[in-house]
């Protein structure tokens, strides 16, 4: 879900812009700030002229009827540059029940959960490049995307367990905002090369590993396009 907003430039540039439209334009009818991670951009200190906010993330409720959504917001000037930032997260109100948290259209945008890398191992079970690709590695591989991680445990070619953690922790982890990956899943094409050398995906952990079995991971990230592109994220 993307929203916009249109900005007046301030005065003075060098006040923060982007915080006060945050809690004047809630994502949805009846949400609650609950907490704000605010940066300054490349463009900081020139006018802004749209806030363009983006759902990243989305918890359905399991009690009470209400749900939490996590939203990136970003202040635009008149060329496109981001002046200012802000990872948001909202208390709102619940529009499906706890029945839909594993719901297809959900776990397909849903990174670094378990849900979602099950999602993906399913996809992966009948891929024979992939097969071939991890047939020689033994080890786990993690997917993060802001404070969620999931772990895809390989052997001899299969991905035999898919958890939150494995017993000696994933041999390499690649990682990014719940943005960056929204925007790569969201891609007419597989660019995470262009964007990891644009900083916004990075891998920790074994490097020789990691391009070793480049090609599994490329894969991996296919087959997560095309389940995002099958689905409609909803909240």
């Amino acid at each position: 879900m993307v929203s916009d907003i249109d900005f007046s430039p301030a005065s003075d540039a060098a006040v923060p812009q982007l915080l006060p439209a945050i809690t004047q334009a809630p994502p949805v009818r009846d949400a609650v700030l609950t907490a704000v991670q605010w940066e300054q951009g490349a463009g900081a200190g020139a006018a802004g002229v749209r806030a363009e906010g983006v759902v990243t993330r989305w918890k359905p409720a399991r009690k009470r009827g209400r749900g939490r959504l996590h939203q990136d917001v970003r202040l635009l000037d008149a060329k496109g540059r981001v002046i200012e930032s802000a990872f948001v997260v909202w208390d709102v109100p619940a529009g499906s029940d706890v029945q839909d948290d594993e719901s297809a259209s959900r776990v397909a945008w849903d990174v670094g959960t378990v849900a979602w890398g099950r999602h993906i191992a399913a996809a992966l079970a009948s891929n024979e490049d992939f097969t071939s690709a991890v047939q020689t590695f033994d080890g786990s591989v993690g997917f993060r995307a802001g404070d969620e991680q999931v772990e895809f445990r390989i052997y001899r070619g299969s991905i035999v367990e898919v958890a939150r953690k494995s017993l000696d922790g994933p041999t390499f982890t690649i990682g990014g905002s719940e943005r960056a990956w929204v925007d790569l899943l969201s891609a007419t094409k597989n660019d995470f090369v262009t964007r990891t050398q644009g900083n916004q995906f990075r891998s920790t952990g074994n490097n020789f590993q990691y391009l070793r079995i480049f090609k599994a991971v490329m894969l991996m990230i296919d087959e997560a396009q095309l389940a995002a592109a099958k689905e409609v994220p909803s909240a």
